[in-house]
């Protein structure tokens, strides 16, 4: 035995008796011919060899130079030479010259493309980059002729008598683009980067598109539809230009939230699918619906360390530096984790953002859940139908920045890189001291050509750069350096938030609970107080043949006890258990008015006291109800009631609406406006209360406002019959006539004509 288990040893080792597996065809598949496998050959060389990108721009490059090579030719093929020419011409002249942009170079391709470099840098005044590119292109496709023939320096073979080498490497086209690239530095050309998107413009982006559309009630609509509840179909509770307004701004603050994150080039952004995010839904879904409730601030660390993951299969430079060799550690280089970040504000938090556009996509517009292949920033239709099969274009996300910053009030030129460049800036300039970053993080983040080698430390930084609190795996195993290293300020600075934050929520709910409990105490001492004043009070004396004088009935006798003990002793004997009426006394036939007769039955009563409990019951509901709430956090309700108890009329109800919406009503609790009221007001704890109320106000006061632009005798024609019955007729009449007419003015302008709405 012992020996089979050492024979089975070597084996596994790699002994070198181990018989070799001979290679195996499978019988039933036909076996490629070499000119099939070439063919697969050269189709995989021209797809993974470069990316897409770059070889779409590359042909581009050559195709425009050919065209140019061959305007210079006649029908005949013989080029167009002034008389005057001297004879450095005659290499114009060759017949070979019309191909010398062929695929396979010959004896003139160095000249022509020296003088089409010529041509567009210092006649065209093409820039730096553009001479680069067309310098590139014409390498690739001559590198690639022929086997490695035209690779290395361009020169004459006179063993062979043939030319050989890439002509880009010649002695004429390098002088050629080394004289372009000192013009255009000795002319200082003019700079057109992009500016910076600041984190503050975002914000103020932000505030813009929240005063273009009603960005709430898309807020509304997901954490309905997330909490299960009912929800009306997109096109019922949404006009068709609202929803394509709201989509519209969602996705622009979606794009630039992610681009602002991870510093996307524009074209990387677009081509993202939505199998390139991997997120765990029910992890993540449980941190955004805190977001949706406007309970952001109270996230715990162990909520603000749920991520989900971007992959940038897309990212610029990945090939080139697979081809350099990578170590392992960059291996997730284009790999991000987005954790929430509450402290950015709206504008800037990409878990925020992107997972509440893929929300929005899914529910409103898709009706299920994105597919893999499905691009995680789809084109909109003119009709505003999404394209799930279609990425965004690059014009389109420039005419939404440049509306954005008009529209916000910014000054500059900002283009599809300006995110790229905010994003760098605020990280390593304008974040917060403590939290910016190192020049080497920076680079590697943004996916940039290091110069010289990035640490390890850097390298798994970048992936994982986002994490609230670092690990330090690579400074010890498993991350144990995070653990017995002393604790930062910061890091104790946000232990103290979160325990100040869980403090704070056990709080309220210890002091709800007190004041609950308080108003029950009160209510049921009122309670009976009630009761026992009723059981107790002296009953009138009687008079009667047999009793001449008046006999109290069950009166307390005094006493010099404590008042407890008096209240003892006066108190029914079964008042807890059951509820006590007070003795009825039988008035006999032929009494005197005024006299009542001795009772037949002495002594408390048993009854029911089922109104009683129900009253004390609506009541202690109503005030634990109450209790719970803000000072000032409430809706009034309309027809306003006056102090001397008369109520406005209904038909007056719209406009105490209106003023409620615009200007509150401090003498009814309300003081702050209801359009100003923050989101976690109507969407908070407090949402059960204030959600459908606020929506509804905001209905009929937006109508008013926006729609009929506060014209009431316009309003009033349109709507004065519902609005003579009361504020729920002229509500309904409402959005019945925006199913009707949805576009912006279309109501005011149609209604005006209509029978007034009932």
């Amino acid at each position: 035995m012992e020996g089979q288990q050492t024979s089975t040893v070597k084996r596994a080792s790699g002994s070198p008796k181990k018989p070799r597996k001979r290679m195996r065809v499978p019988a039933g598949k036909e076996q490629l011919s070499l000119q099939a496998i070439h063919q697969i050959k050269e189709v995989g060389k021209q797809t993974h060899l470069r990316a897409t990108k770059t070889r779409e721009t590359y042909s581009r490059h050559i195709r425009q130079a050919r065209s140019w090579l061959q305007s210079h030719f006649p029908a005949e093929g013989t080029p167009r030479i002034p008389a005057h020419a001297e004879d450095e011409s005659d290499i114009y002249a060759d017949p070979g010259f019309k191909d010398a942009f062929g695929q396979v170079p010959n004896q003139c391709s160095d000249k022509a493309l020296a003088l089409y470099l010529s041509w567009r840098g210092f006649q065209e005044d093409c820039s730096q980059s553009t001479i680069d590119g067309i310098r590139a292109a014409f390498k690739m496709l001559w590198d690639e002729a022929d086997g490695a023939i035209f690779r290395g320096e361009w020169h004459h073979n006179d063993a062979r008598h043939r030319w050989e080498g890439n002509p880009v490497l010649s002695a004429e086209v390098s002088d050629i683009v080394a004289s372009i690239r000192h013009k255009v530095s000795s002319q200082g050309a003019e700079r057109t980067h992009s500016g910076a998107m600041k984190k503050e413009y975002m914000d103020r982006i932000l505030t813009w598109s929240e005063s273009q559309c009603s960005l709430h009630i898309s807020f509304q609509y997901i954490r309905h539809a997330m909490t299960g509840r009912q929800v009306l179909p997109p096109g019922e509770f949404l006009g068709k230009d609202e929803k394509l307004r709201i989509t519209q701004h969602l996705q622009h603050l979606a794009c630039g939230a992610t681009a602002f994150t991870l510093w996307t080039r524009n074209y990387e952004l677009v081509k993202l699918k939505r199998r390139d995010v991997n997120l765990d839904r029910t992890v993540v879904d449980s941190v955004f619906m805190k977001y949706l409730k406007g309970e952001e601030q109270l996230l715990t660390i162990n909520d603000l360390n749920v991520y989900f993951e971007i992959h940038l299969k897309n990212r610029k430079g990945w090939q080139r530096k697979l081809d350099k060799g990578m170590k392992e550690a960059d291996l997730q280089s284009n790999h991000y984790r987005i954790y929430p970040r509450p402290d950015m504000g709206g504008a800037c938090d990409a878990f925020l953002r992107l997972v509440f556009w893929m929300k929005w996509v899914e529910f409103v517009h898709l009706g299920r859940p994105m597919a893999d292949e499905d691009f995680l920033f789809p084109a909109l239709g003119a009709n505003g139908v999404l394209q799930p099969g279609q990425p965004l274009s690059h014009d389109t996300v420039q005419k939404w920045i440049d509306e954005a910053v008009a529209g916000a009030g910014i000054h500059g030129t900002f283009s599809t890189h300006c995110y790229r460049r905010g994003g760098a800036q605020y990280w390593f300039m304008f974040a917060p001291v403590g939290q910016r970053w190192t020049l080497a993080r920076v680079r590697w983040w943004g996916g940039w050509a290091e110069g010289e080698h990035v640490s390890g430390t850097a390298s798994y930084l970048g992936v994982d750069a986002l994490r609230p609190v670092s690990r330090e795996a690579n400074g010890s195993f498993a991350g144990e350096a995070a653990l017995t290293r002393p604790a930062s300020t910061e890091a104790l600075h946000m232990a103290h938030m979160s325990l100040t934050a869980d403090v704070a929520a056990l709080t309220a709910d210890v002091a709800a609970l007190h004041t609950t409990m308080k108003e029950n105490m009160k209510v049921i001492h009122q309670q009976i107080g009630t009761l026992v004043a009723r059981t107790m009070t002296p009953t009138a004396p009687t008079r009667s043949a047999s009793h001449p004088n008046p006999v109290p009935s069950l009166a307390c006798q005094r006493t010099s006890a404590a008042p407890s003990t008096i209240q003892s002793a006066c108190m029914p004997v079964g008042l807890q258990p059951t509820q006590l009426s007070a003795p009825q006394l039988v008035q006999p036939s032929g009494a005197p008015p005024g006299f009542a007769s001795s009772p037949s039955h002495v002594g408390p009563q048993r009854t029911t006291s089922t109104s009683t409990h129900a009253h004390t019951h609506a009541y202690t509901r109503t005030r634990i109800r109450t209790s719970n709430l803000p000072p000032g956090l409430l809706i009034p309700n309309v027809p306003v009631l006056h102090a001397d108890g008369t109520r406005t009329p209904k038909s007056d109800s719209w406009r105490d609406i209106v003023r409620h919406w615009t200007e509150g009503e401090p003498r009814l609790g309300l003081h702050i406006p209801l359009r100003d009221w923050p989101h976690h007001y109507y969407n908070g704890p407090y949402g059960r209360q204030f959600n459908t109320k606020h929506y509804q106000r905001s209905v009929v006061a937006t109508e008013f406002l926006d729609e009929f632009q506060g014209d009431e005798d316009a309003f009033l024609k349109a709507y004065g019959g519902a609005a003579r019955e009361g504020h729920t007729k002229l509500l309904k009449a409402i959005l019945g006539a925006r199913k009707q007419h949805r576009g912006n003015g279309e109501r005011r302008s149609c209604l005006a004509n209509e029978p007034q709405r009932t």
